[in-house]
Formats: structure tokens, sequence, C-alpha cells
């Protein structure tokens, strides 16, 4: 690679963290804030953010003069998840777990080392909520996400583990030894329990999905309010979630 084509590369890659600096949590942001996220001169985000203007991907709020994306980057994402075949073939068992168990259900795959989320099932009974539809997620505290860490390679647990993890609750596990030892746990039992990690009050089960070759490729989990999660429930879920995922794995 020339030296001139490594640059252009370089250019493209902070472009790129530029745009996904923009979250759910903060879907408008300011060029200082991006600048103090990434750690890089104002001029080159203003830079950066006024050729994504121009291009049509981010819009800039004349009130506060601060950026958020725009429809276009909906198009790419309309684009990505026509192709997402694990999606539909998971849309009816997941809406029957969450029949089955009164529950929400959450489909998610393994991606970057995150928890990206495809789909949700909302139980017959209850009203359907947000879409969750490319939201991310850590590996090391949601039930999705554990229970593919705990079947990934041991290199790819050891990178998890070997990043700061961040507390979202009181719950939260964020030593390694420790999250070591449930892991260990979850690929014995077969399934992962979120104990109010990433939300408090709200308790998850997840069971891993496998393609046929045996690489884990996503999870699919039930959750809700702790109190309803007793270990009888949790043994219930579980049972019902491994039940519905069985016929599936010699498929994918």
């Amino acid at each position: 690679m020339t030296m001139q084509a490594e640059s252009n590369v370089k250019s493209l890659a902070r472009a790129l963290t530029v745009l996904e600096c923009f979250t759910t949590a903060e879907p408008e942001l300011g060029v200082t804030d991006i600048a103090k996220k990434l750690g890089m001169q104002k001029s080159t985000i203003y830079n950066i953010l006024s050729t994504f203007q121009d291009m049509g991907y981010v819009i800039q709020n004349p009130d506060n003069s601060k950026y958020s994306l725009s429809y276009k980057i909906l198009h790419l994402s309309f684009v990505v998840s026509s192709r997402i075949s694990l999606r539909d073939r998971f849309a009816p068992i997941l809406k029957e777990i969450a029949n089955l168990t009164g529950e929400v259900c959450y489909l998610g795959m393994l991606n970057d080392l995150e928890v990206l989320y495809l789909d949700a099932a909302y139980p017959s009974s209850q009203a359907s909520g947000r879409n969750i539809l490319g939201e991310r997620a850590p590996l090391y505290c949601t039930g999705l996400g554990k229970a593919m860490l705990a079947n990934l390679p041991d290199a790819d647990v050891d990178r998890v583990l070997s990043r700061p993890m961040t507390p979202f609750t009181r719950c939260t596990i964020t030593d390694p030894v420790v999250l070591r030892a449930e892991l260990e746990e979850i690929r014995s039992n077969g399934y992962a329990v979120d104990n109010m990690e990433h939300e408090f009050g709200i308790r998850c089960v997840a069971v891993p999905i496998f393609d046929s070759t045996g690489k884990v490729i996503g999870a699919v989990s039930a959750s809700g309010p702790s109190l309803r999660f007793d270990p009888d429930a949790v043994a219930r879920i579980s049972g019902i979630i491994a039940d519905k995922l069985r016929p599936m794995q010699r498929f994918l």
C-alpha cells in the first residue's frame, strides 16, 4: 500500500468513528462533544461532519449547531436488515417463546465482540415496545452477551475481560475472575442469567444459538421484572427457549 493510500484509509477510519459516536443515548452531538470523545482536533471533526452533511448523512440543528444522523443512514440500515436472514428465520420462534413465557424476548447476534440486537417479540397480551434493531450492548453484563461470551474461543474471552468493564448497576460483575467463574457455570447450565447487571430491576435468561458447526452465532433471551424471575421461573424459561431453539441449530 502506498503512503497516500494508507493516509486515505486512515482518514476514512477516522470519519467512520465520528459516525459511530451517535447513539440512541446521544443522538445529537456537537463538534466539541465528538472531539472530546475521540481525542481529535475540533477542526478535523468539523471537516468530517461538513463532508457528511454535504453528502446527506448528517443534519445540523440550526438552534444549537449540533449534528445528528439523517434518514440517509436509515436507508442503509434497511438495506442491511433486508439481508439479515437470521432475523427472518427466528421471528416466529421469538414470538412463540414470548407467548409461552409471558415475557419480552430478544434476538441478538455477535458483532465485533458486542451484542447486536436484531429483533424483539412481545407476548400477545402486551403492547409492543420500542424498536431495538441495531442497538448494541456489552457482552459481559447482558444475558444475551454472557450466553455468547461463555461459548467463544479463549482468545476472544480474554480480549473482552482485559478491557475495562463499566458497571451499569451495583450488580454488574466487573471482576474478571468472578466473571470467568460465571462463564464456566453458563457453559455447564446451557443458559445465562443477567441478574439486574445491565438494568436494575430487570432479570434476563438467555440461551446461545449455535450453527451447524457448533460455533456460537447469537442468542435468544426472555427478560422482565426481577421479582418474576425466581429460580423456578429461570429453569422453566431457559427450558422453553432451549426447546424452541434446538430444531433450528442444524439448519444454521
